[in-house]
């Protein structure tokens, strides 16, 4: 009786324990300290190697970083200050089919989709939804607005009155809050104080360094290291910079100066302004 009550006991335990009772959804190829994992069960402080399940809330602190890949190949990445919830996934625990669903609460992200279909990926915000076609882009989360940077492939993105717009062009750039949903336009015809704020909002289309080399876009770099086009048209221009120093100047009605060590530099100075 005693054993048999014993084995009993050990798997139920087991039945408990994550990647036992239930398959993980993906991995945590990447971790920088300050991230956990909320679960009913407890919290836990992911590291690389962590298994991710449905139901986990990804949370991270101002240092931190999680670079996920889930079983289908999909990549997804959650930047500091941020959070989200794998609400659900391709294959369930019991063998039915799902979504590959996730509840973005807060920050900053990136996505690129893996090999399921099309319809079988949901991206919720507070203040809509991203309906995705087979797509790299990086998204950014706020209270009352949710902004897409697309790199590849579209996106639907609505806010929660049913406004949508489809972003399907390379670098461009959408916006859905509250009351309206819009394509703000092309980053090379975005300049000023404009330009800088999508620079500070989307921080892995000109910075790459902190990302493992699957989850950075070779294309996301030119969105918004290349300068903007000139306001009368043309190739924008380019100068080494006096001094010695290397920096080099780059557009005309706007210039922006890039020295040895900066975001896009090498970009620029190997040519990345055709």
């Amino acid at each position: 009786m005693n054993r048999t009550r014993s084995c009993v006991l050990a798997m139920a335990a087991m039945m408990l324990m994550p990647g036992l009772a239930e398959a993980a959804s993906g991995t945590a190829l990447g971790v920088d300290p300050d991230a956990t994992a909320e679960r009913s069960s407890g919290n836990t402080v992911l590291t690389v190697g962590a298994d991710i399940f449905i139901g986990d809330r990804v949370v991270t602190g101002a240092d931190g970083l999680v670079q996920i890949k889930f079983e289908d190949k999909t990549e997804l990445v959650v930047g500091p200050d941020s959070a989200l919830v794998i609400e659900d996934y391709l294959l369930r625990d019991d063998g039915s089919a799902g979504k590959l669903a996730v509840d973005a609460l807060s920050g900053t992200f990136r996505f690129v989709t893996g090999a399921a279909p099309k319809d079988r990926y949901a991206i919720t915000t507070p203040s809509g939804t991203i309906g995705v076609r087979g797509t790299a882009f990086d998204f950014v989360v706020k209270e009352d607005e949710t902004s897409v940077l697309l790199y590849e492939g579209a996106v639907n993105l609505c806010n929660n009155d049913g406004e949508c717009v489809v972003v399907d062009d390379y670098c461009e750039v959408g916006v859905a809050d509250f009351s309206d949903s819009e394509i703000l336009g092309f980053t090379d015809n975005i300049s000023g104080e404009d330009r800088v704020s999508l620079k500070s909002l989307f921080p892995y289309a000109t910075d790459e360094s902190d990302l493992m080399t699957i989850f950075r876009i070779a294309e996301a770099r030119r969105c918004l290291n290349k300068p903007p086009a000139p306001a009368g048209g043309g190739s924008p221009a380019t100068s080494t910079g006096g001094g010695g120093d290397g920096c080099i100047t780059v557009g005309s009605a706007e210039p922006e100066t890039y020295c040895p060590g900066d975001a896009g530099y090498d970009y620029i100075k190997a040519g990345g302004l055709d």
